[in-house]
């Protein structure tokens, strides 16, 4: 095991840097009011501007309430659009039978409001998974979801995506800059099959470091369930804040 793998490893069972020192709001609590808020935004009708403005502020109020950025929790939610718009482009003529201009044209002055129906619960949805994973440190979101009963394989990879995501950027940006150092005038094709045999390095270079740091989990007592460092507590807090966010989410459906 090389010394990077050696450094990482340690800190899978321990608390990790940034985590809340004083008890908050649950984990789980977070995760099921967020669910049924979701679920709200999704199941009913298009929304106008007045249900989607409630929902904005109340998002961003809970951000608020946790001491978060909402400013920057509605800005990263943006990045979202581009990918629903997509999706809502095509939807009002997904179902055409005939393709002239005249049929196109009826079709999107009859679907505007599918698209902004698509654009608003894309970018509710994603809002309010963004809020809730910058109100709630990532080691005690995976420790709720797995109270949720989540799947431990899933809990397992979704940890060592995170831990090792930032491991990964800098082999990319090594390689990048490797590039740019030995072959600055690299252009067209041969950049390109440059960037394949690259990527097919860095692919082997993380398979053989995924053994190696299965090995050292073994090596420790790994038994397919990585340790919880600190327990969750349930508290008369928590419940309320779950009630709050069913009953907002609750008066969302029932406006409709």
């Amino acid at each position: 095991m090389d010394s990077r793998t050696a450094m990482v490893m340690p800190r899978m069972a321990g608390k990790a840097p940034g985590e809340e020192a004083t008890p908050g709001i649950d984990s789980r609590a977070k995760i099921l009011a967020a669910l049924g808020l979701i679920a709200a935004v999704v199941v009913t009708a298009p929304m106008g501007l007045a249900e989607f403005t409630a929902v904005l502020v109340f998002v961003g109020a809970v951000v608020e309430l946790f001491d978060g950025p909402a400013v920057k929790v509605l800005g990263r939610a943006l990045l979202v659009l581009p990918f629903a718009g997509a999706i809502a482009l095509f939807a009002p003529i997904a179902r055409l039978e005939a393709w002239s201009w005249t049929d196109l044209t009826a079709a999107y002055i009859a679907g505007w409001p599918l698209i902004l129906a698509i654009l608003s619960k894309s970018y509710l949805s994603v809002l309010i998974v963004t809020a809730l994973t910058a109100t709630t440190t990532l080691p005690a979101l995976l420790r709720g979801l797995h109270a949720l009963r989540m799947p431990d394989v899933f809990l397992t990879l979704f940890t060592f995506l995170l831990r090792y995501a930032d491991l990964f950027r800098e082999q990319v940006t090594a390689m990048r800059d490797a590039i740019a150092s030995r072959g600055p005038r690299l252009r067209g094709w041969r950049l390109v099959i440059l960037y394949g045999s690259l990527g097919g390095n860095l692919l082997v270079r993380a398979s053989e470091r995924g053994e190696q740091v299965y090995d050292a989990m073994l090596a420790r007592g790994y038994t397919g369930v990585l340790p919880v460092a600190t327990p969750l507590c349930w508290r008369l807090a928590d419940t309320a804040f779950v009630a709050v966010g069913l009953v907002f989410a609750s008066a969302v459906v029932i406006y409709h």
